[in-house]
């Protein structure tokens, strides 16, 4: 069962971050050659890298690009077509537009670095496959590859290494933050959720059913003698009974098709779980369907979207305890007490 994230790891907070700079950066080339006093084709060059990195930062915060892919095509398009407007600038415009002696040095110097920062930059968001592109653009289009082998032969690559290194460090310090948030947020024997990650998400379904007006249902789960199986067969046996429990509940933990996420399991204690269901049709219908896969197990549930989290737990809680005391006694399957009251399940 997916879950959304609740950070932001070091590749988002770089797309970030490098979406508000593209903007500024582009702001200050097409505002300088304003200022400057430019010709028309050179603040309208500039205006169109400012433009799309203006266009990526409004995507960005609209959430449009979702995959880590799709972000990276993004931007290392972006910077190729930064690079598309370096090699239309030295080709088409006068050189009155970079100094005031009309030095073609003083061109070919700042076209030159601005290229070598987006050979860095294409790196480091598309690590050896944006490198290669990055460099294939400098070295075809910008660079003079007849001049004598100097520094500036080098640059270019040395800062796509560097690019490259931080390429593979965003990816693997993203890595240890999804390894930190699971072990925050998610049971290790089972993969559902843990008690710490309850409340939170307890609020966010709750949400979901309250906006679109549908009902809520809470479910106490306990696993019928687990320590039986764990006294008799050993813990082994225990653990697997609680996995397969686990994928039993699961199978019922439904996404809807919006790509909202709906329900919730989780793992509270050793043979204790909990999960929310959106839209529900009742507790036992739902007990049945579980018990068809796992039959040892009892249930106690309450429509909690008029509740609030504390009650709602201590009332399905309390429908657990009479689930269990039916089932010790062999008795009939209980009613839920009111429309918002616990039902129990014997």
């Amino acid at each position: 069962m997916a879950a959304p994230s609740h950070r932001a790891g070091g590749f988002t907070s770089a797309v970030e971050r490098y979406w508000w700079t593209s903007t500024l950066g582009g702001l200050y080339f097409a505002g300088g050659f304003m200022l400057w006093g430019g010709t028309a084709a050179a603040i309208a060059s500039s205006s169109v890298f400012f433009m799309a990195a203006l266009l990526g930062l409004f995507f960005h915060y609209r959430g449009a690009a979702t995959s880590r892919g799709l972000k990276v095509a993004l931007i290392v398009g972006h910077l190729l077509l930064g690079q598309a407007v370096l090699v239309w600038q030295k080709a088409w415009l006068p050189l009155s537009d970079y100094s005031a002696t009309g030095s073609a040095a003083d061109r070919e110097f700042i076209i030159y670095l601005v290229s070598a920062l987006i050979v860095g930059t294409i790196a480091m968001f598309g690590g050896v496959w944006g490198a290669a592109l990055g460099l294939a653009g400098h070295y075809l289009f910008i660079f003079d590859v007849r001049e004598p082998f100097t520094f500036k032969w080098a640059f270019p690559a040395l800062i796509a290494l560097a690019g490259n290194i931080v390429s593979t460090a965003l990816w693997r310090l993203d890595e240890a933050y999804d390894q930190l948030e699971t072990l925050a947020n998610r049971d290790a024997l089972t993969g559902l959720f843990n008690r710490r990650r309850l409340p939170a998400e307890f609020d966010r379904v709750q949400a979901l059913a309250r906006a679109s007006g549908r009902p809520l249902l809470l479910v106490a789960w306990d696993l019928d003698d687990l320590k039986l199986v764990n006294d008799q067969q050993g813990h082994a046996a225990g653990d697997d009974c609680i996995r397969r429990f686990a994928r039993a509940l699961e199978a019922h933990v439904r996404t809807p098709s919006d790509a909202r996420l709906g329900d919730a399991a989780f793992r509270v204690g050793g043979d204790e779980f909990l999960s929310l269901h959106i839209d529900a049709p009742d507790g036992e219908t739902l007990l049945t369907r579980v018990r068809t896969a796992f039959p040892a197990v009892s249930a106690g549930w309450v429509r909690c979207d008029p509740l609030t989290f504390d009650r709602a737990l201590t009332r399905a809680d309390a429908a657990l305890y009479q689930s269990k005391q039916r089932r010790k006694g062999g008795g009939s399957h209980g009613p839920a007490e009111s429309r918002q009251g616990p039902g129990v399940a014997g």
